[in-house]
């Protein structure tokens, strides 16, 4: 990934480059209810969905920088009794990582296959999920629990001191966030910094930035380690983020009505 000096002037992020209202939207399935969405990067490129119809969970799959983003592929997940609580795509295992009844499940995308299960949480609550290079961190309400990434051999865990709505983290900052506060965890797990904040889902736009969704907010951060870079307000339940590194590419899945928001820095080529 590209050094700070090298960022290229549309990943900046800020009101000079990009607008505070969506470029387009893409409506999804009224009927469905969705747990968030994952980029898949290059070569495959493409943005992953996973939502509940009928009882069945479907593994939907778009295509990432066309305007359309037209469904390539649909899967049902019918080894997943329940409803999917969060996943993430791991370019390590090249795999699907996904959280359900309390489970941590990997899913072999090009076999269509589980390839192991583990008991995360015994009490079966929803349970967030994110992975670096090295680790795969699961987090319920309150206990973040750190596994390696290939053995998913438990390793350790941490307490939170507030309910824990999403986190992420990179090979050295954990970002915990909540309804009221969003808090930096360093890689022992010890806290550095807190915001006082509120956020339901957050992600990595580059090497210093996050993108944080408040759903209770209805609103959109941008926000570096230091300080709230930008507020993007009237944005109704925002559910999850996305970010499509290639054209620097926000995407947003919100609820009510289901429909996908698109933010593209203003002097991107459009795309065809």
């Amino acid at each position: 990934m590209a050094s700070s000096d090298e960022i290229p002037k549309h990943e900046q992020l800020d009101q000079s480059n990009y607008e505070t209202h969506e470029t387009f939207s893409i409506l999804l399935e009224p009927s469905s209810i969705y747990c968030g969405m994952a980029y898949l990067p290059l070569p495959l490129n493409e943005l992953a969905l996973i939502y509940t119809h009928n009882d069945k969970n479907i593994l939907e799959l778009r295509q990432a920088e066309n305007n359309n983003f037209d469904i390539i592929r649909s899967v049902e997940l019918s080894d997943i009794s329940f409803p999917v609580d969060d996943f993430v795509w791991c370019s390590q295992r090249n795999e699907f990582l996904l959280m359900s009844n309390g489970q941590l499940v990997t899913y072999n995308l090009e076999k269509e296959q589980i390839t192991n299960t583990l008991v995360v949480d015994k009490d079966k609550n929803k349970c967030r999920i994110a992975c670096n290079s090295t680790l795969i961190a699961c987090v319920d309400s309150r206990t973040l629990k750190l596994y390696e990434l290939y053995t998913l051999k438990f390793l350790r865990q941490k307490r939170l001191d507030h309910v824990c709505e999403d986190i992420e983290f990179d090979d050295q900052h954990f970002i915990s966030t909540h309804t009221g506060k969003l808090e930096v965890l360093d890689r022992t797990l010890f806290s550095i910094r807190r915001f006082a904040i509120g956020g339901t889902s957050i992600c990595r736009f580059n090497t210093k930035l996050w993108l944080i969704a408040d759903s209770f907010d209805d609103r959109l951060l941008w926000q570096s380690l230091d300080k709230l870079l930008l507020t993007v307000s009237h944005m109704h339940q925002p559910k999850s983020i996305a970010v499509i590194p290639t054209i620097s590419r926000i995407v947003i899945q919100s609820n009510d009505p289901n429909r996908l928001l698109i933010y593209d820095p203003i002097n991107i080529d459009s795309c065809k």
